[in-house]
């Protein structure tokens, strides 16, 4: 049985080393319906990622970003290439992880605040499941 996980701090390594948290792995964490949704959600943002960084395609150009009031940011982008333009209502969390894994790529700046907010996480999950190593040195190398 797995510890309480902070599901936020999962919600970051998942999105920046998935296959530190592999699901057959850690199947007992991934019953839990929350911790399901996180995985789903970090997905996403992954994808999000993918076409920001053109891996494998053209990549995207963030024509629009905006906090709103709740704190999540609204984030516009275009593939120009492609013609078509998505938007994404990500948690702060998610823009601030996003923001962490372009700049790994040299894609992105990345503020103090993002920087924190996002090692914090990590560091949280790293003494719940004690991974700790493993996941600050899987998060060192671009996300695949």
């Amino acid at each position: 049985m797995n510890p309480e996980v902070d599901l936020n701090a999962l919600l970051a390594a998942l999105i920046l080393a998935p296959r530190t948290f592999a699901r057959n792995r850690f199947f007992t964490l991934f019953q839990n319906p929350e911790a399901a949704k996180i995985r789903r959600r970090a997905a996403r943002v992954r994808g999000i990622l993918r076409q920001l960084t053109g891996t494998p395609r053209p990549a995207a150009e963030i024509i629009g970003e905006r906090v709103l009031s709740d704190g999540q940011v609204h984030l516009r982008y275009r593939v120009d290439e492609l013609g078509y333009t998505r938007t994404a209502a990500l948690s702060s969390l998610e823009a601030a992880t996003l923001r962490y894994a372009m700049h790994r790529s040299g894609k992105a700046t990345l503020s103090h605040e993002e920087r924190t907010t996002v090692e914090s996480a990590l560091s949280r999950l790293t003494h719940t499941l004690g991974v700790g190593g493993e996941l600050l040195d899987a998060t060192s190398s671009p996300p695949t």
